[in-house]
């Protein structure tokens, strides 16, 4: 016959385990926050538009997070999570889901919040007086802007009270 002895080394190759890729470090969620910038990180954006708008948290500890699925959520939801929490920590995670008791999805929090931002701004005597002078003008958007404050300047050292030496 063919491969005298090379069967031996062969066979004790495949039974040797082989190291699991290490794509770096293995993430340590704390908070459900956390869970967040992990899903975003790993850019599963289905996954990610999934938890923002139907997951209503109950409950999170380190490997365990109860959630309230808002109407319309996935059947797969709850499975997904854990598969993609179980692969990009390398630990079993318990993902359960409950009837009642959640705190607003993200969705639903960015909702409500637009909504409050909205009717201020349509109390602002202001954007009142623009909608009266302009008959039939309606507000279609409210934005948040950030206003970039400057920075203090530095003291210069022209400063009359203290000369290079800070006497």
């Amino acid at each position: 016959g063919g491969g005298g002895g090379g069967g031996a080394a062969a066979t004790a190759r495949a039974l040797q385990p082989k190291a699991a890729p290490q794509p770096g470090p293995v993430p340590t969620l704390q908070s459900f926050e956390d869970v967040l910038r992990l899903i975003d990180a790993k850019r599963d954006v289905t996954l990610k538009f999934d938890v923002e708008k139907f997951v209503r948290p109950i409950s999170f500890r380190p490997g365990a997070i109860t959630f309230e699925p808002a109407p319309g959520a996935p059947s797969d939801l709850q499975q997904r999570l854990v598969q993609r929490l179980k692969e990009w920590t390398g630990q079993a995670w318990l993902v359960a889901a409950e009837g009642g008791g959640g705190a607003e999805s993200l969705y639903e929090r960015a909702q409500r919040e637009a909504q409050e931002t909205r009717k201020t701004a349509l109390a602002d005597p202001f954007v009142q007086s623009i909608l009266e002078a302009f008959q039939g003008a309606e507000v279609v958007e409210v934005r948040q802007i950030r206003i970039e404050t400057p920075e203090a300047p530095e003291e210069s050292s022209e400063d009359p009270g203290e000369d290079e030496a800070g006497v």
